[in-house]
């Protein structure tokens, strides 16, 4: 018996949309919408679509924009711009989805199964690699792929569309703000706010450059010393959920600093004003542990659950100096709470022999119920270290690594050897979708970043987070949040 064809995405999203039974117009072209006069007025099977069916159209980089600035060469051009949009969607797309080219400046998605956020969420990760790629294929950088999603309620679907080409002509229309009854469709903006020529050609917003007076004043307070206090001062503390894949919950909050004034971790911030940077590590520590118990506190007097995890740098806990000093403020706490505690041990120098590492496991074991070495994703610092005492590892994406296949591979190794070993994995920075979905795939059993959840205030407050857009492991059973 011959295989039966495959149906292209936009035939599966018809079959999904208008059932099984598909009139034969339907299918000799399954690529295009049928036009309403072709076909009668077929009932959709209300069971199997969602309340709300979320369409994200992307105004691809206003192409209107691209094809003034390309000018006599937008015909050659186009075709090329194209297919860098369409290789996009095809990578990025589920077979339940689809993608319609409504004309040469607009492409709309249909997201049949996702909620908003997570459509959204979706929407901007594919706008942001449209952008990455076809800017290449401009001469300038000042065009904007914009996105906009659209929730479609379903009784509209159900009783005003006929086909899917109603379908895109009613998002479209409603856009553009043609539609004088269009209640039953709610748009999202992304990017540009859906007019990239409009951000295109606005003006830059610089600040204010020195006057008359300024001319003459001295700029030597600009370049004075900054002590590390002051520095503190300038960073906010915060905790970033690690969501666990296996049980779907977010379980440990990991404490982190954040310098404001650039929005970057403050321990990899490298003022070149500082006073004695080598203390900062230290002092970065202590700030830590400091957040970590007071968030501690909050979380077990609001009751919330979870585990606080600080990280600490290696060296704060292999120098007795700097360990008396910090575990003093530890063995202020209450030894019953050393479950909600845990330690993440980070920057290790390369060639740490086990023994040490081994040493410093027995240092912290007292006051925290889970510890975790953070390491660069390579297997062997597991095999070395796998027998220290530690209950897990962290990790981050290997960037370094531009081959997405060999990267895609040390993680899938880092993962698989710490499965040997009984231990957790976790990664941490996850900054896309791409490093969620990765981290799925290879089998991670913890991730955080900030396209997983932001930072908050309090640890444990999971009640107010969303986990959508996070993929579920194979086998994996959903938790109570």
């Amino acid at each position: 018996m011959p295989n039966p064809p495959q149906k292209t995405l936009l035939g599966s999203l018809s079959n999904f949309l208008f059932g099984e039974d598909e009139p034969a117009q339907a299918r000799k072209s399954p690529g295009k919408p049928v036009a309403p006069q072709d076909r009668g007025r077929i009932p959709l099977q209300a069971a199997s679509l969602p309340d709300k069916l979320p369409a994200g159209t992307l105004q691809l980089i206003g192409l209107s924009g691209i094809r003034n600035q390309l000018g006599n060469e937008w015909p050659q051009r186009s075709e090329q711009i194209f297919l860098l949009v369409e290789s996009v969607f095809k990578r990025r797309l589920d077979i339940t989805d689809a993608y319609y080219k409504v004309d040469d400046e607009t492409f709309l998605i249909l997201f049949t199964r996702l909620g908003r956020q997570e459509a959204a969420f979706k929407a901007k990760v594919i706008a942001d690699e449209i952008q990455k790629l076809a800017i290449g294929e401009l001469p300038t950088n000042e065009i904007i792929v914009s996105s906009t999603v659209a929730e479609v309620d379903r009784s509209l679907v159900m009783q005003k569309i006929n086909s899917l080409q109603d379908l895109v002509e009613y998002v479209r229309n409603s856009t553009a703000g043609e539609n004088t009854e269009d209640d039953g469709v709610t748009f999202f903006h992304h990017g540009a706010e859906a007019d990239p020529e409009r951000n295109a050609t606005a003006l830059r917003v610089t600040g204010a450059g020195p006057d008359l007076a300024d001319l003459d004043q001295s700029l030597a307070g600009l370049f004075q010393k900054k002590t590390i206090a002051a520095f503190l001062k300038e960073c906010q503390a915060g905790f970033q959920p690690s969501f666990n894949l296996k049980r779907q919950q977010f379980t440990h909050y990991e404490t982190t600093a954040i310098h404001t004034p650039s929005g970057r971790p403050a321990h990899s911030i490298n003022d070149p004003f500082l006073d004695n940077p080598a203390e900062l590590p230290f002092q970065l520590d202590r700030y830590i542990l400091t957040t970590s118990l007071l968030g501690l506190h909050r979380m077990l007097t609001s009751n919330h659950k979870g585990v606080v995890v600080m990280p600490v740098t290696y060296e704060t806990l292999a120098t007795s100096k700097l360990r008396d000093v910090y575990f003093a403020r530890l063995k202020e706490v209450p030894s019953g709470l050393t479950k909600f505690i845990g330690m993440a041990v980070h920057s290790i120098p390369a060639g740490t022999p086990a023994s040490r590492i081994a040493e410093v496991m027995a240092y912290i074991q007292p006051f925290s119920g889970t510890r975790v070495l953070r390491v660069a994703p390579d297997f062997r610092l597991i095999d070395l270290y796998a027998g220290s005492g530690c209950h897990g590892f962290e990790t981050w994406m290997p960037l370094d690594e531009t081959d997405m296949a060999k990267r895609f591979q040390m993680l899938s190794s880092f993962t698989k050897r710490a499965g040997l070993h009984r231990m957790e994995c976790i990664l941490s920075d996850a900054t896309s979708h791409d490093d969620v979905s990765t981290a799925v795939a290879v089998g991670f059993t913890f991730v955080l970043g900030d396209a997983v959840a932001p930072i908050i205030e309090t640890p444990g407050y999971s009640e107010g987070l969303r986990a959508e857009h996070i993929l579920r492991q194979a086998g994996s059973s959903p938790g109570k949040p």
